[in-house]
């Protein structure tokens, strides 16, 4: 089942859908769910976010990222009570269920960046390749371990595009700071879109689809 055949799906049937990815034999039908769902209300997710973000003192950038945020919870919890929200129109309650999130992590978002200084520097660049493990000071063990996962990760990438792995590498190399509510700094992701020739949107759904190929990957033949 395609997207083409879902868009005409109601939202309670995507969301049940959604709820298969985890099942080899439907994991497709879930992704294709999943793009349906998104397609379905990130404009009026995103629209809110601007105007919340705006008056919080935030750019689009922030409000973007911040949208992305909410459908990968939806993604990952993909579960919804219509019995627990305010009215019964199942597609009105799921939009302001995803609003519910959305000012959640805005929330978290703002705590953090006045609770912690931004770690980014400016000086941060898009990661193309590999760190050289070979020439890394570590003991044999570590760099035998680092050598096996990073095939592995390449395997993975290699079913895609050069594009997906620079994404990759480049999100991955500043993990760390991203999963503590930072969003990477402006500079790089316009060097992102201006080498790759992608929109911010789409460097969303490339990043995505390589984490999950990455993920799969390990899950089969390696361990993370």
């Amino acid at each position: 089942m395609d997207s083409q055949d879902l868009n005409s799906e109601t939202t309670e049937n995507l969301m049940e859908y959604i709820q298969w990815k985890d099942e080899p034999d439907y994991a497709e039908t879930a992704k294709q769910a999943f793009r349906v769902f998104t397609f379905r209300y990130q404009l009026d997710l995103h629209k809110k976010l601007i105007r919340i973000c705006t008056n919080w003192g935030y750019d689009k950038q922030v409000a973007s990222e911040i949208a992305y945020g909410t459908f990968e919870r939806i993604w990952k919890y993909p579960k919804f009570d219509i019995l627990k929200a305010n009215q019964q129109d199942y597609d009105k309650a799921v939009l302001n269920y995803l609003y519910r999130i959305a000012n959640r992590l805005l929330a978290d978002f703002k705590r953090s960046q006045n609770e912690e200084p931004n770690p980014f520097k400016g000086d941060e660049e898009i990661i193309r390749d590999f760190p050289d493990v070979e020439n890394m000071s570590i003991g044999k063990e570590r760099k035998a371990i680092l050598l096996e996962r990073f095939e592995h990760i390449q395997n993975a990438l290699n079913r895609l595009t050069p594009k997906h792995k620079i994404i990759y590498l480049t999100y991955k190399q500043y993990e760390a700071e991203t999963e503590e509510g930072f969003t990477l700094p402006r500079r790089l992701l316009n060097d992102l879109r201006a080498e790759l020739d992608l929109t911010q949107n789409s460097i969303r759904v490339y990043k995505k689809e390589a984490i999950d190929e990455v993920d799969n990957y390990l899950k089969t033949y390696g361990s993370k």
